[in-house]
This record gives C-alpha cells, structure tokens and sequence, in this order.
C-alpha cells in the first residue's frame, strides 16, 4: 500500500487533522477559538474577495455556455461517455447538495423569518420576511452553488482528458496559465484541498447526524444520545466507503439514480400532499425576488451599512462551498468524459440548480406556510436547533410517520451518495497513478481507508463536541479553496476568451502551437448528438 499512495498528499493531510481532532478534543476550546478568531479576520478583509469570485463565477458558467468553446468534447472526438445523461445527472445531483439541502430546505427560511437583516428595513415575522426568506435560500443554494463547482470541475476536465495532465487539481490551475507545477507542488496543492473536504466532511457528517438522531427520536420515541449519532456516522461512512470501493459505475451509480428518483418523487408527493398553490405561488414569488436582487445580494459584504447579515450567511456559505469545491471538482470532472463542455453545463449547473430552486420552492414554501398559520416551527427552531425544524414540518401534514419514515431513509442514503463521491475523489488524488483516467483508477483499499479515517474523527468529535471548531476549519479552508478555484477559472477564461472565435478549440491537447494559450487548436467540428 506504501507504494501506491502520493505522499505528500496523504500524510500531510493525515497530520493535519490528526492534530485538529486532537486540539479539539483535548484543548478545551481552543481549537473553536483559535479558527473563530482567524474565520473573522478573513471575512472581514476578503469577505469582498469572497463575494466578487462567486459572482463572477456565475457570469462565466452563462458565457462559457454561449462561447464556441462548448462544443468541444471532453477527452476528444472520439471520446465515450462514461455514464448515460440520467446517471450522469443524477450523480452529479446527489455528490453536490449532500444532506444538508434536505433539512435546511426547511428550516433557513426560519431564520430569516425571525432574523432578517437590519438594513433590508424587513420586519421580522412578517410577510416580507417569509418572502426573502426564500429567496435567500435561492441565493445560497443554487446557481452560485453550482458555480462554485462546476467550472473548476470543467477546466480540470479539459485538463485531464484533453490535455492529458495529472489527475491533480493543480492541473486546473495550470491548464491555460504559464504556472511550472513541480510533482511536489502538486502534491502540496491537492493535500491542502483534501485537509478543506474532509474537515467539511466531517462537520457536515456529525451536523447531519444529529439532525437524523431528531428525526429517530421524533419517529421512535427514544432518547439519542451523542454516542449513538457517532455510532450513526460511522455507519454511514462504511456504506460509503464500501460504495466507492465498489467502483464508480456500481455502488455509486446505483444509489445516486435511486436515490435521484426519490428525492423528486418525494418533493411531488409533499407537493400534491401540502397546500400546492401556496406553494407554487410562493416559489414562484421569491424566484422573481431572487432574480431582481441578485447582484445586490452577490456583492453585498455589508460593510458600508454595517450589516453583519451577509458575513454570517451569505458569505459563510461561499466560504463553505469554495472549501468544497476542488475535491468535489475532480470528482464531476472525472465523470464528464465524454460529453461536450455544453453539455457539462447544462448537467453540473443549469439542472442542479433549477432542481434546487423546485426542492426549496417545495419544502421552503411549505416551511413558512405552517411557520405563518402556527408560528411554531419558529419556537421549535429557537428550543431545538435547526435540525427539527424539518421533522416538525412534517407532522403538520397527512401520514406523517410514513413521511417522516421515508425522508430518514432518503436523508441516509443521501448522505452515503454525497460521502462515497469524496471519497472516491480523495483517494484518487492519494493514489500514486494519477494520469490514470479510468474510472476506478484509485485501489479499493485506500478508499476504504480513507473512509475508516473520516469515521474514526467523526465518532471522536460527535461524542466530545469538537465539530463546531472542526466546521470553522472547513470555512477557514475555503480562503484556500478560493484561490485555488480563482486560478482554475482564469485559467479557463484565458483558454475560452483569449482565442479568435473562429478558430477556437474543439480538441485540445498538450502540444504547443503559436496561439495565445500555447495550447494546440483543432478546427475539426464536434459531431452533434
């Protein structure tokens, strides 16, 4: 196993978080201090940094879209999808929202109900603020979101399969910028974007397991204790390990298309089941809110009117997300092979976002429906935390222990089809072929590995109460994330807008040639399919 592994990437990676998980289990608050402290300051000094990379992200997914760059084929014109487009779909779907849409659908609109920003002149409790409450929930989930992910995941795809560069997400970076990365270097990058994931890993982990323990406790009427949410993540990680170590078109194949088909059989039952035309109504009023003030939201750091709302929301959740995004990327990226740079976008961010805006219209709109004709949902959210909120809702509706039952096994399974994604990603960066394209490129064992690690620090961390420091390292990590994704976008925009439209590259490969890039053009049109 020595042999196969990268080494600056795993046992870095390994030290790092071992000694995090021991800061918090043993130094008594210092590690949640300490990365507070630090989480502050980046905010404060590059909360705009935050802001102004994520919107242009946006803008760059629509014109890359509408650039001649989207007809050319990942990994050549000859090149063969590895998945069918509904598999393809549906795992992208179910690697990227995780668990943590599934409750906070729900409950972020509370929030935002009872606290929404002071300089909006909302008043809170009232309509206005059910109404920005969901398009808030828009703003924070969907097509930033999937920004975010999708065009580093694009630019690594192109480096990967086209150009024929490391299975690293300095590859990225490097593509289309004059950036010398030594095999240490990329080493160095990829451990920094693993140590990012998997402190996010497993704080989303131990968060999204004590929501399911609501959820258990609510159905069966037991009392779950920290011990037995650790015990639940350390199942959840073993299905997921044993997933990924299944391979890519088995285990996760397999749960992400089933599980893609229940979660939207799930929001049409909830949607016929609860009052529909508020919802559809609702939804349909905070997509024109969101759509109207979405350049105000993305570019507001609340500075000027001394307005801390968007440092703890909006730009706490881009800070999550860019920690997400290199992993994550490598991952979409190595399943697009096959598909046209079009095609990549439509599937990586036009669909999962527009799922997204019809999840949340769903689960959002019915939120604030019982949240205005009970204001309970409100008191559950202030006595219990977030996690019941979900719960709660449901026993407002018809058959709610089949429903409640239902949504606990598709919240586990969720979480399995977001978990063995990652792993699959990391271990391929581990694993010591990293040219290696096919899709199980990565030995089973480092997988299991890696999930055996992830299992051994959520348990620790869930029975000690270590995860709040463990989830600031996961934003902390997101500065990181950042200018790794910045890079990677450059990169790509330097390959998309750099170039004469005419003679745009529809293969690109890693010859040298005298166009701007250095990077050799095809004139050769891709078939349309």
């Amino acid at each position: 196993m020595h042999q196969n592994l990268r080494h600056l990437t795993f046992y870095p990676s390994l030290l790092v978080l071992g000694t995090l998980t021991g800061m918090a289990v043993f130094g008594d608050g210092l590690l949640l201090s300490f990365t507070e402290a630090i989480h502050e300051w980046l905010i404060t000094n590059f909360g705009w940094l935050y802001a102004l990379t994520a919107f242009v992200l946006v803008i760059m997914a629509f014109l890359i879209f509408l650039s001649p760059l989207a007809k050319l084929r990942i990994g050549g014109e000859s090149a063969k999808p590895l998945l069918t487009r509904w598999k393809w779909c549906s795992i992208t779907l179910c690697s990227s929202i995780a668990i943590g849409l599934l409750f906070f659908a729900a409950a972020e609109p509370i929030f935002f109900i009872m606290t929404p920003p002071p300089s909006s002149g909302v008043e809170a409790m009232s309509n206005k603020s059910a109404l920005f409450g969901l398009s808030s929930l828009f703003m924070h989930w969907s097509f930033t979101t999937y920004a975010i992910y999708a065009i580093p995941a694009l630019i690594f795809a192109i480096a990967h399969y086209n150009m024929k560069m490391p299975f690293s997400i300095s590859s990225a970076m490097s593509a289309g910028l004059p950036l010398k990365m030594t095999p240490v270097v990329r080493q160095l990058v990829d451990a920094v974007a693993l140590i990012s994931l998997v402190a996010g890993i497993v704080a989303s982990l131990g968060l999204g397991a004590m929501m399911l323990g609501g959820g258990i406790q609510r159905l069966f009427d037991i009392n779950v204790t920290s011990t037995m949410v650790g015990m639940l993540c350390v199942v959840v990680m073993a299905g997921a390990a044993i997933s990924a170590a299944s391979g890519l078109l088995k285990g996760i194949t397999f749960l992400s298309s089933w599980n893609a088909r229940a979660l939207i059989l799930l929001a049409v039952v909830i949607f016929i089941m609860g009052p529909s035309s508020f919802i559809a109504n609702s939804g349909v009023d905070a997509l024109g809110s969101y759509l109207s003030n979405f350049i105000s939201s993305s570019l507001d750091t609340g500075t000027v009117l001394e307005d801390s709302w968007p440092r703890d929301w909006t730009l706490f959740f881009w800070a999550n997300w860019f920690a997400w995004a290199p992993i994550t990327a490598i991952f979409l990226g190595k399943i697009a092979r096959g598909y046209t740079v079009r095609e990549f976008l439509v599937f990586n961010f036009l669909l999962p976002s527009c799922f997204v805006i019809v999840w949340s219209s769903v689960f959002g709109g019915l939120s604030i429906h019982v949240e205005m004709a009970t204001q309970s949902l409100s008191q559950v959210l202030a006595q219990e935390g977030a996690g019941d909120v979900i719960w709660a809702m449901l026993e407002q509706l018809p058959g709610a222990k089949v429903l409640m039952a239902v949504f606990l096994c598709l919240s586990i399974v969720s979480y399995v089809t977001a978990a063995d994604s990652a792993v699959d990603a990391i271990s391929g960066i581990c694993a010591a072929k990293s040219n290696n394209s096919e899709v199980n490129s990565s030995p089973y064992y480092i997988k299991l590995l890696w999930g055996g690690i992830i299992s051994v620090i959520s348990l620790t961390l869930t029975s000690t109460g270590g995860l709040d420091g463990l989830k600031m390292i996961s934003t902390l990590g997101g500065f990181l994330g950042m200018i790794i994704v910045g890079i990677g976008a450059v990169s790509l925009a330097r390959i998309a807008f750099s170039l004469d439209g005419n003679a745009i590259a529809h293969e690109v490969d890693n010859k040298k040639s005298s166009d701007p890039t250095g990077i050799a053009l095809s004139n050769t049109k891709a078939p349309e399919r």
